[in-house]
Order: structure tokens, then C-alpha cells, then sequence
């Protein structure tokens, strides 16, 4: 189900390139977003179906969006596309903006775009104010990624500025994947690092290139402004999530990404021969890697074996490896791969409530209520952990009384 979720999105974001430019500037978007690496996670993994879902939604209300300037009867198909996307992924709260940039992009004026745009917000308001009066929240992410807990604002935008060279080279250079981004793998960091200094002149410079080329090669401009857009909802600046970084998060922001390459690719002074066989490599390659990467989402225990390959000093992997460490029996190793998981991640709960039950499990009573505490003290809300410190408290006085007898 999920492959043909992608061939949807993938042939209608095609549309769309054919739409902002021609048909073969169209044609190279689709297999370049067909084939990239950083969409695997998305269509291999069930958790991605909601990315494939809204993709088809949201580039559905756009290309009739752009249709609706002729033939104001696509505007149905406008809110169709907007309600479909929206009820699939929150990350479709952007379509208005989307709707202004393809219009700018095909040089409409803005009183052109207005109709179309209003159209697209009118099934996300109603989504929000439903959300709103069954008590759901409005733009309620689910928690914080690790790492970014107690910052506001403008300290997660920093944060995340070096972070964000990793979009770059997923999108750019997808030869490394990664089956988690999590602290230990990556770095949190509010100081002032060599990464922020890159980061930051990583956006310059993609900046002054949309500007310097925005006549020449407009496509450079409106693949940079969809990144920014389609990206925002999972930047954990406006708004905070629970991931850091995830591949599936891509799908979406890889299309301007896409568009940019293919726009650059016929402005280039090549010769056609020259340009088929440059495009082809990259097309075969992206696919190649596709391939190769299917597996690690196949199940849980490839995933688990990716983990460890692939991002062995994140938290999460610790985390499960302390686990099985203790499962086997090997108590010492776990222990310190778990102390190790609540190091990198030390507002996270569950690796320090299961530290303590392998405590509890050995009558260490003392050192699993210190973890049954400082787990209920960064979340209050544990109802398992709140009863496992009861139960150690009791435990511990029960053992106290019996020595003095």
C-alpha cells in the first residue's frame, strides 16, 4: 500500500514541476523524487504512510490550485486536496503558503492567488477548531525531542541551526543513512560551534544563490522557499517534536529539492548527451541506494540490527542494548550501556524506570527508587514508574525491619 501511496505523490508533485515549468523539467523532478534514499523510511516503514498520504494531498491541492486561475470548478478539488492532506499529516497547516509560492512561481499575481489559498486554509481551520473542541490541542506536537527541553524559541532555532546541515546532506548527498538521529548520535548544542558558523553559512549561501540566479534559474528560489516552508512544521523551532531528525520527515521538503536540481540541470550549458548521461547516474545511483537501504525498515529486529550499525551511540541504541544485556544475564554490561542512555538522554524516562526494575528484579531498592524519582521528576505523568517507587519504598522498609529483628 505504501509503494502505491508513492507513486501517487511522486507522479503529482511530477504534475506540479510540469505546472511551475515544463514538461521535461517535470519529468526529471518526478525520477529524482521517485528514487531519493531519504525517502525509504517513509515507504518502507507503515509509520510513513501518513508522510505518502499527505504528499498526495498536498500536491493534489496545489496543481488544482494553479488550475483554478482558468477554471475556478478545480477549486473543489483545492479543498478536497487540502482535507485529505490535513487529515493525514499536520505538516499540510502549510499548504496556504505553498499555494502563494507555486502563484508566485508562475508569476500570478497575488490577487490571483488569494481564492486558492483561502480555499486550502478553510478545511485545516475547520480540522484545528475540531481538534480544539474535543479537548486535542491546536498544534499539540506530542512532547520534545531530547535535547530541546526547557528552550524557547530563538535557543531551539540555534540549536537547531547546526542540526539542520544534516537536511543538506540528506537531501544533497544521501550516502549515509541513519536508522535514528538522536543525542549521542548528534549533538544538541546552544554554545557557539564551529557547526553553528556552517550552518549558518550553509542558508547564506543557498540564499544568495536563489537571489543571484532568480531570473535565470528561478527554480533554485522556489525549491529553497519550499524547503523552508514544507520543512517548519518539523524544524522544532516554531513548534518542538518529539524527533530531532528523521528521514521520514523528508519526504515532503525533498521535492524543491528536486525541483531545484532538475531546474539547474537544463540551464547548465550542456549538451543534451552530456545531460542525459550526468542525470541518469544520479537517478541510477539515488535508485541503487534506494535498494539497499529497504531493508533496515523491513522489520524490528533488522531495524534493531540498523540501530546498531548505523547510530551505535545513540541513546535509543544503548537503551535496547542495555535490555538485552540484562536479559542475558549480563547485568554489569547493561548497566552501564542504560547509565550510558540516561547520560545522553537524561530527561527521558524510560531508560532510567528500566534501570530500576532490573534494580528491583535484584532487591537493589535504594539505587531503583533514586532512578524511580528522577524518572517521575521528568515525567510526573509515569503511572508504572509511580507505582514500581511505592512498591521499593515498601520493599525497603520491609527489608529495614527484618534486619533489625
Amino acid at each position: 500500500m505504501n509503494v502505491l501511496w508513492a507513486g501517487l505523490s511522486a507522479a503529482l508533485l511530477a504534475l506540479l514541476a510540469c505546472e511551475l515549468a515544463n514538461p521535461l523539467t517535470g519529468l526529471i523532478t518526478g525520477l529524482l523524487f521517485a528514487v531519493h534514499p531519504v525517502h525509504v523510511e517513509a515507504v518502507a516503514n507503515v509509520v510513513g504512510r501518513a508522510e505518502l498520504m499527505c504528499a498526495a494531498g498536498y500536491a493534489m491541492a496545489l496543481v488544482c490550485a494553479l488550475r483554478a486561475e482558468r477554471k475556478p470548478l478545480f477549486l473543489v478539488g483545492v479543498a478536497a486536496g487540502a482535507a485529505f492532506a490535513i487529515a493525514s499529516k499536520e505538516l499540510a497547516a502549510t499548504l496556504p503558503a505553498a499555494v502563494l509560492l507555486v502563484y508566485w512561481a508562475r508569476r500570478s499575481t497575488l490577487r490571483a492567488a488569494w481564492r486558492p489559498a483561502a480555499v486550502s486554509a478553510v478545511p485545516i481551520g475547520v480540522y484545528y477548531l475540531l481538534h480544539q473542541w474535543i479537548g486535542a490541542g491546536v498544534l499539540a506536537a506530542g512532547g520534545t525531542a531530547p535535547g530541546l527541553e526547557h528552550l524557547g524559541l530563538l535557543r531551539r532555532a540555534w540549536a537547531m541551526l547546526p542540526l539542520s546541515l544534516q537536511w543538506w546532506r540528506l537531501l544533497l548527498f544521501p550516502v549515509h543513512l541513519s536508522a535514528d538521529y538522536s543525542p549521542g548520535e548528534v549533538t544538541v548544542s546552544t554554545a557557539f560551534t564551529p557547526a553553528h558558523v556552517l550552518g549558518a553559512l550553509v542558508w547564506v549561501v543557498a540564499g544568495l544563490l536563489a537571489w543571484r540566479y532568480r531570473r535565470t534559474i528561478p527554480g533554485i528560489a522556489v525549491g529553497l522557499a519550499w524547503l523552508i516552508i514544507t520543512i517548519s512544521p518539523v524544524a522544532n523551532i516554531a513548534l518542538p517534536t518529539e524527533l530531532l531528525i528523521a528521514e521520514r520527515t523528508l519526504y515532503l521538503p525533498s521535492f524543491g529539492i528536486a525541483f531545484a536540481l532538475a531546474a539547474t540541470s537544463l540551464a547548465l550549458p550542456w549538451s543534451p548527451r552530456v545531460r542525459a548521461a550526468v542525470l541518469g547516474a544520479v537517478i541510477a545511483l539515488y535508485a541503487g541506494r534506494s535498494i539497499v537501504r529497504i531493508p533496515a525498515w523491513h522489520d524490528d529486529e533488522l531495524h534493531y540490527q540498523a540501530l546498531k550499525v548505523e547510530a551505535p551511540q545513540s541513546y535509543r541504541t544503548l537503551w535496547l542494548q542495555g535490555k538485552d544485556e540484562f536479559a542475558a544475564g549480563r547485568w554489569g554490561s547493561g548497566e552501564r550501556l542504560l547509565k550510558q542512555a540516561i547520560a545522553y538522554a537524561p530527561a527521558v524516562a524510560g531508560p532510567r524506570f528500566d534501570l530500576a526494575t532490573f534494580y528491583m528484579n535484584a532487591k537493589l531498592w535504594e539505587p531503583a527508587i533514586g532512578q524511580l524519582q528522577a524518572a517521575l521528576a521528568v515525567d510526573s505523568g509515569l503511572v508504572p514508574a509511580r507505582e514500581a517507587l511505592r512498591v521499593a519504598e515498601d520493599s525497603l522498609v520491609g527489608d529495614a525491619r527484618k534486619r533489625r529483628r
